[in-house]
């Protein structure tokens, strides 16, 4: 199965005004969702385990090194529109990263947005192949996805990699189409 696919920091040539806005939108994303209906999150898995090709050298670390792997789905009023998969190395877990270690349903953004010490790289965006983890995660809550875009950012504490992707689900682009529909009646 495809596991390829290009995480890009220019936006994709096929990505709709609104597309391009979430891809890149700076900042974190819990407190936007919050205020687009009733917020809430669930974690799917977390747990260790050997990290692909393409996600180890995201983290600047030998492929298939162990690391620590976070996937989640974010829900509005009870329906998925949000997945996000989040990694880092053990030894980054156990340094720099330690207060992941038991983390449960928290939003990251609450340790992510409230240090000096993390620093966020730029976003990349990419359409997902079908054999991306986080498809694979994704297509749990929408099996008949046609496409699945996502972006994702590195976080780094002294030179510790944290890698956070969030893929935007069919359910959160027709909430935000329909938001647009009511702006422009």
């Amino acid at each position: 199965m495809d596991t390829s696919h290009y995480w890009s920091s220019r936006p994709l040539s096929e990505l709709t005004g609104s597309e391009h806005h979430w891809l890149f939108l700076p900042g974190a994303l819990t407190p936007r969702l919050k205020a687009m209906g009733d917020y809430s999150i669930e974690v799917v898995e977390q747990s260790h385990g050997p990290l692909n090709p393409e996600e180890a050298q995201a983290l600047n670390v030998p492929p298939m090194t162990i690391g620590w792997v976070r996937e989640v789905v974010m829900k509005l009023d009870g329906e998925a529109c949000v997945t996000a998969r989040s990694l880092t190395s053990m030894p980054a877990l156990n340094g720099d990263w330690a207060d992941l270690n038991g983390y449960g349903r928290r939003p990251l953004a609450e340790i992510l947005y409230t240090s000096d010490q993390t620093l966020r790289e730029p976003f990349q965006c990419a359409l997902l192949s079908p054999g991306a983890p986080l498809a694979a995660l994704s297509y749990r809550y929408a099996p008949q996805a046609k496409r699945l875009l996502a972006r994702r950012s590195r976080f780094t504490r002294n030179g510790s990699a944290l890698l956070v992707s969030e893929c935007f689900l069919p359910a959160f682009w027709a909430r935000v189409e329909y938001a647009q529909a009511l702006k422009s009646a």
